[in-house]
């Protein structure tokens, strides 16, 4: 009897495995050491994976590594990997920590760090008016809030109430209350609501960090990497508001980002230099784009999708294709997607395998592998997901036509999608499970014609970032499999 119980639990832990082997994420190339990079960096993501059974609930580590906790900036940058990976719920709950923790008392902060015990990590915090603080993060989570929809379709991102709470504060009383509009964030005191006797503060001005910017020659009055994300909150949240039919508010948030996007190119930008200002000290001088001190932070433009102009997209992108090895990983966490962006694969590809890479002493840091997968994702695979049409869209970023990628179980919307590539000759798109949803696929150039399981289509094109490219709009039904191609 009891070794017939211990089949019986074997097999069902064998069949447990074998369906979790089925729905797992997995990507295949020709290129062996980038497949090793990516087993290694969804294992090590997942591995940080945590399944409610704390007292915070579902979590992921989201900070410096063994600290049990979440910080806002990094899940604001982790939360697409973990999306893809599957670890919406973690996501959700997160997130919904922080918005639920923006108080009056903090001066609209939230906590900067909450730990698996649900509470704010005591390495930052001391109490609701001495704690770490850099002013980005309530930008940079409504920002990422609203990718989450958009990748998700999950729309308590735009009703629930704590988030709609959290999303007003920010985008009106925080602002006010620590002066960061473009009318008075150049003459606002740099260290503000601090507690009266600063010598009993633990914190002291690092409570308000007017930047992500924690280097650099002196006390920072101010980076640039500040209004690129009010510029990013303000186009996201008025479009949450439009999207849940408030479209006068929206018109009046997208006003205030107009102006806001005025300071930055006004403000940010040297003309004399023609190159823009990185952040500037209480000194009121600046720095521009340098190496050492951590203050290659222009990235941050790109990141928040704050400048438009291709010549300035291009020139930022070649600083950091010269400068990329120097810096540290939280840096280089950013730079994988923006180099397949904007033409330059095979610089991504090794800045991914110098990152999993066993000789970088820092990369088991959990931002990490988080962003590998969303740069592999979004990056190489260009999969891109707008959930208001139902739509996904793909774009082959591979090195050479030979190649040959794929990804299957990419985790999005209510589905699970596979993608191959062929080149950029060739795709193959699969909806694995979940409802029909609409596939945009793209061909680089421009072509007359696209080919749908071979049936000649007219192609419709489209030209962004100086760069063109020729698409299929097709709806796709649960388990279809449909391939688009430049020729027959």
């Amino acid at each position: 009897m009891i070794r017939r119980v211990k089949m019986i639990v074997l097999l069902l832990f064998l069949t447990t495995c074998y369906a979790w082997a089925q729905t797992e994420l997995s990507f295949k190339s020709d290129n062996k050491e980038l497949n090793k990079a990516f087993k290694w960096a969804r294992n090590k993501a997942l591995s940080y994976a945590h399944d409610g059974s704390d007292l915070v609930g579902h979590w992921y580590e989201a900070a410096l590594p063994n600290r049990e906790a979440f910080c806002m900036r990094d899940v604001s940058h982790q939360s697409i990997g973990a999306e893809i990976l599957g670890l919406s719920q973690h996501n959700f709950n997160m997130f919904l920590k922080f918005a639920q923790n923006i108080s009056a008392d903090k001066d609209y902060c939230s906590y900067w760090e909450i730990n698996r015990y649900d509470k704010p990590a005591p390495v930052d915090y001391e109490n609701d008016k001495d704690f770490w603080y850099n002013l980005p993060a309530n930008f940079d989570m409504l920002y990422s809030a609203h990718r989450l929809y958009t990748w998700s379709g999950n729309k308590a991102y735009l009703d629930n109430p704590d988030f709609l709470n959290f999303y007003q504060l920010t985008m009106n009383q925080y602002i006010n209350h620590w002066d960061l509009s473009f009318g008075e964030i150049t003459h606002r005191k740099r260290s503000m609501h601090q507690i009266k006797d600063n010598a009993k503060s633990r914190f002291g001005g690092n409570r308000g960090i007017p930047t992500y910017n924690e280097g650099g020659r002196g006390e920072a009055y101010l980076g640039i990497d500040m209004s690129a994300s009010i510029v990013a909150a303000y186009k996201a949240y008025a479009e949450i508001l439009g999207l849940s039919g408030r479209i006068d508010e929206s018109k009046k948030y997208l006003k205030k980002a107009t102006r806001e996007q005025k300071f930055l190119d006004d403000f940010w930008w040297d003309n004399e230099r023609q190159a823009y200002r990185s952040i500037q000290y209480s000194d009121r001088n600046f720095d521009y784009f340098m190496v050492g001190d951590n203050q290659a932070f222009l990235h941050y433009l790109l990141y928040f999708d704050a400048i438009s102009d291709p010549k300035k997209i291009k020139d930022i992108t070649e600083l950091y294709v010269t400068h990329f090895d120097k810096l540290i990983v939280e840096l280089k966490s950013y730079l994988p997607i923006i180099f397949y962006e904007n033409g330059h694969s095979d610089i991504a590809t090794k800045m991914i395998l110098d990152l999993c890479s066993a000789k970088n002493p820092r990369r088991d840091y959990p931002e990490n592998s988080f962003t590998v997968i969303e740069h592999i994702t979004r990056g190489l695979m260009g999969i891109n997901v707008s959930a208001p049409e139902n739509m996904v869209s793909t774009f082959s970023r591979l090195e050479k036509e030979q190649n040959r990628v794929e990804m299957e179980n990419v985790s999005l919307l209510s589905n699970k999608i596979s993608v191959i590539h062929l080149g950029s000759h060739k795709t193959v798109f699969t909806n694995q499970s979940g409802p029909a949803l609409f596939w945009h696929a793209r061909m680089a150039g421009q072509h007359e014609y696209l080919f749908v399981n071979g049936e000649q289509k007219p192609g419709s094109q489209i030209q962004e970032n100086d760069q063109w490219y020729t698409y299929q709009s097709i709806k796709v039904s649960p388990g279809e499999v449909v391939s688009v191609s430049t020729e027959k």
